[in-house]
């Protein structure tokens, strides 16, 4: 269609992007962070945490008067001038990978010719760099860290468990100042894996909020509304086939075999690939998507791949 594709596909919402079907629980998250200021946020694979973040709780918050940093990764890639760095340091026990990728993260807020030297940052602990920035900014008030895909911290390098607990030690110093809110998003299946580092963070990570797969109400919002803002059609009757589709299981019965139902929820990812397709191959002066156009995009509960 010559319109803009407004379904984003196989990738994350950004910051800026309407994302429909998530309300209720953008409100919810947002009102726990601010009631605990330490929340941990868990999803199976697929359920669309980092969407949520960037699309859906960074603008919340903003408007709440927090300053938000950048989502941080603690497993930037780095250049080859970064590594030969990081490799000096470690032989002389002075460097932190996750640190390190942390401060990476919340530098890119900053125009490069701002950038703090690479050896110096190395040296720096959280809290020390944050106190840093904040003074150079005069910034005062309440400020926000958002750690994203935090399972890496545990599955990056299983072994370096000393570097794991001087890493989790360091967020509890910072996070310590009770200006400091943070949100840590992971997968479910990792959250068990943190018990040998809970008791070096403030609140010991009890503060979770688990964030579903879509219910049938809000994916028929995710599918319908974009088509309606950009001035399409999306049927009801089309859309209830879709979320429908999407939401077959296989169930094993008691006496061992399978049947096809309906499942309770349908994976936003998933959705938002099906529909991407559909709206690519509908002809420019079709102003409607109905069921005759699903028959277009093939099986639409086929394995479409995932994010977090």
């Amino acid at each position: 269609m010559t319109n803009p594709n407004p379904y984003v596909g196989p990738r994350s919402f950004e910051l800026n992007e309407k994302m429909y079907g998530r309300d209720r629980e953008r409100r919810q998250l947002t009102d726990r962070l601010i009631s605990e200021r330490i929340v941990l946020l868990h999803s199976p694979s697929g359920a669309g945490k980092t969407s949520l973040v960037r699309a859906g709780l960074i603008p919340q918050l903003k408007d709440e008067g927090f300053f938000v940093h950048p989502v941080i990764r603690v497993n930037l890639e780095r250049s080859a001038a970064l590594v030969n760095l990081s490799d000096t340091l470690k032989v002389a026990q002075q460097f932190n990978r996750y640190t390190f990728s942390t401060l990476l993260s919340l530098e890119e807020q900053y125009p490069e010719k701002s950038h703090l030297d690479p050896t110096r940052l190395a040296h720096l602990s959280l809290d020390e760099y944050l106190k840093l920035r904040g003074k150079e900014e005069q910034r005062d008030g309440p400020e926000f860290l958002i750690f994203d895909q935090f399972e890496e911290v545990l599955t990056v390098d299983p072994t370096d468990r000393a570097a794991k607990s001087a890493f989790f030690a360091q967020l509890g110093s910072a996070l310590k100042n009770r200006d400091r809110w943070a949100l840590f998003a992971m997968r479910t299946d990792f959250v068990a894996a943190l018990e040998p580092y809970v008791r070096l963070v403030p609140t010991y990570f009890a503060n979770t909020f688990h964030l579903e797969l879509l219910g049938v109400k809000s994916a028929l919002e995710a599918i319908q509304k974009p088509a309606h803002d950009a001035g399409v059609l999306f049927t009801d009757a089309a859309a209830a086939k879709l979320v429908d589709d999407l939401r077959r299981i296989q169930v094993q019965k008691v006496d061992g075999t399978t049947e096809t139902q309906l499942g309770l929820y349908v994976e936003p990812v998933q959705l938002q690939v099906v529909c991407y397709r559909l709206w690519e191959s509908k002809a420019a002066d079709d102003n409607d998507i109905d069921e005759n156009d699903l028959a277009s995009v093939g099986p639409s509960n086929r394995n479409c791949g995932a994010i977090g």
